[in-house]
This record gives C-alpha cells, sequence and structure tokens, in this order.
C-alpha cells in the first residue's frame, strides 16, 4: 500500500501545467525528455510553450545538475570539449546528464524569453546557464556545443 502512494503522489509531482516530467520512452531519461523537449519547442518557434516546459520540471531537475556543477567547480575538474569526440569522450560526457540537460533547457527558456521581448527574464535564465559551464548539448550533426557559452554570448549583447 505505501509503494502505491508513494508512486500516485511521484506522478502527481512530475505532471506540472499539463507536460509530464517523465518520459515514456524506455530509451530517453526523464530529463533528457525534458529538455528535448524544451528545445524542440523552441525550434519550432513556440516560445511561451518552452518556458512553460521548462518551468514545469525545472524544480526536478535542477538542484542534481546544481550539485554536479559545484563538484566540478570544487575538483577543478576540466570542462569537457565542444565539436567532435571520441565515443570514450562523449561516454563521459553524458554522464553529467544533470549539468548537460538543465543547461540546455535553460538555454531554451532564456532564447524563448528573448524572442518574446521579456528582457530582464531572459537576463535571469541566461545567469543560471552560464552558471553550468560543463553542460554541453548534442547536435544531430555529430558534435557537442556549449549551452553555457552561447547563454554567455547572448546575455553579454543584452547588457550593453
Amino acid at each position: 500500500m505505501k509503494k502505491f502512494i508513494f508512486i500516485s503522489i511521484l506522478t502527481i509531482n512530475l505532471q506540472v501545467n499539463g507536460f509530464e516530467c517523465y518520459s515514456k520512452d524506455p530509451e530517453l531519461s526523464d530529463s533528457s525528455y525534458w529538455s528535448s523537449s524544451a528545445i524542440e519547442l523552441f525550434a519550432n518557434q513556440k516560445y511561451q510553450e518552452s518556458i512553460d516546459v521548462v518551468d514545469a520540471c525545472f524544480d526536478t531537475f535542477s538542484s542534481e545538475a546544481v550539485i554536479m556543477q559545484n563538484n566540478f567547480n570544487k575538483n577543478n575538474i576540466k570542462q569537457p570539449p565542444e565539436g567532435r569526440v571520441s565515443k570514450k569522450i562523449k561516454d563521459e560526457i553524458h554522464e553529467n546528464w544533470a549539468v548537460n540537460d538543465v543547461s540546455i533547457a535553460l538555454w531554451s527558456k532564456a532564447r524563448s524569453l528573448e524572442e518574446i521581448g521579456l528582457i530582464d527574464q531572459a537576463k535571469n535564465s541566461y545567469a543560471k546557464c552560464i552558471f553550468l559551464m560543463h553542460g554541453r548539448a548534442w547536435d544531430p550533426k555529430g558534435w557537442f556545443w556549449s549551452p553555457a557559452l552561447d547563454c554567455a554570448k547572448r546575455g553579454k549583447r543584452l547588457i550593453k
């Protein structure tokens, strides 16, 4: 009985504003589903929907990303490379799932906020994204890029 109650509460907590924060695809983790949904909505110019998806699940995934990034910082861990990498490096980058997924979700939110003219909110999201410097996003063309570096570049333009 207790297990059923826990699962029911978990399901309620993982569905916010109509977006379910868990993946139904066994090949896609919950945080990957969330971040890929956000970036796909952004790419389709559904800016408010992208923002809503990020907001719906941010609290679910962000604390792990902050813990992971703080550990990288504390231990002076070098940032992963961008561009094409070996399979070994690719696997190592994928182990950083929290900073990867949260940074790309924040990138999607910041870009969306900027697109709809909410500049102060965009600056705030860019700043949060910049903190996750170890996050990498996979481009389907076969290479990694840094959401944090792009957020820094875009955010800098907004403060001039």
